[in-house]
């Protein structure tokens, strides 16, 4: 029996590496048995140089539901984002003032 992240990779992107530790991040969309998942799953860098799964990571059924509230969330953490260096950026005084109350 083929492993769920051993399926052939329909879509693969590195979003991450770290380089002093060897490790990588992937999100992936395969499929297994019929139906997509999507895996953001960290690998690590063997003696050979190959990389290779860990366990570290998830994998969702990408069906709408899942697929509409990742991409939500992702709005919802790039605005959050992008509103703290606003904040950060020309109120960084103001904000210093009443944190420091």
């Amino acid at each position: 029996m083929i492993e769920l992240y051993n399926a052939p990779a329909v879509y693969e992107k590195e979003i991450h590496y770290n380089e002093d530790k060897h490790e990588k991040v992937f999100v992936m969309v395969n499929t297994f048995r019929g139906e997509e998942y999507l895996h953001v799953r960290k690998y690590y860098q063997d003696f050979d140089e190959d990389w290779k799964p860990t366990k570290d990571g998830i994998a969702i059924k990408m069906d709408f539901d899942n697929t509409r509230g990742l991409f939500d969330a992702l709005v919802e953490i790039l605005s959050i984002s992008e509103v703290k260096d606003v904040l950060s950026t020309h109120f960084r005084e103001t904000l210093d003032n009443i944190y420091q109350k």
